[in-house]
């Protein structure tokens, strides 16, 4: 297989959104906080990482093409902040799921994880994996490899660590390139769905310097 990595584009969103919802069809984390996978909330869905796009100048998506077929396989979701990431500005709302208990758990867990978040991340200078996933028929290919690599050589000529929330079937990949377990979280909400949180907090350590391959002598 032949993939050719690239940054997505607006017009990408709707083939990508279907295999986001496609990879993540098990995962009570991902319902709670993307809602269920249907038309209707996949346009809402667009129109959130739309926004992302257009507003945050530390957004930044990027996409695997499968070039035999011109399809989308894998994309991920970067924020990079070379010199210090900022507090969320907004609450999450889940006003998406109709049964208001429902809304209620996803919005504590939304809130439990930013807490986390926030504790490790905030006003450090960082690039953090927001999102990674690969269409199911395209499992064990190492499309995930490809991102994961693109985003850790980022950080490392930025001299910035680099931060993701694992989920256990991601857990071998990060540590694999170099992430190290900071904490694991397993947390079921006690409403609604009663949605599991399992993940692992990882950091892989930053580069002190970055060699430029020159040598200069100062007389």
């Amino acid at each position: 297989m032949h993939f050719v990595l690239s940054r997505v584009v607006e017009a990408d969103l709707d083939e990508m959104l279907e295999v986001q919802y496609r990879a993540f069809s098990s995962v009570d984390i991902h319902t709670a906080l993307f809602g269920p996978n249907t038309e209707k909330q996949r346009t809402l869905t667009k129109a959130r990482f739309l926004k992302e796009m257009r507003e945050d100048s530390a957004d930044l998506w990027m996409k695997l093409v499968d070039k035999s077929n011109n399809k989308i396989v894998s994309a991920a979701q970067w924020k990079i902040y070379p010199s210090w990431a900022p507090l969320a500005d907004h609450p999450f709302e889940a006003d998406f799921h109709e049964d208001p208990v429902d809304r209620e758990a996803a919005e504590e867990m939304v809130a439990e994880f930013m807490e986390k978040r926030t504790k490790r991340m905030h006003n450090h200078a960082h690039v953090l994996l927001y999102i990674l996933f690969t269409d199911p028929t395209y499992q064990k290919c190492g499309a995930g490899s490809i991102h994961v690599k693109w985003g850790t050589e980022l950080a490392d000529r930025l001299l910035v660590p680099t931060w993701v929330e694992g989920s256990p079937d991601g857990h071998r990949l990060y540590a694999a390139n170099g992430f190290k377990d900071v904490e694991y979280v397993h947390s079921r909400s006690e409403k609604g769905q009663k949605w599991l949180a399992e993940y692992t907090v990882m950091k892989r350590e930053p580069k002190t310097s970055f060699d430029a391959g020159r040598s200069i002598t100062l007389t």
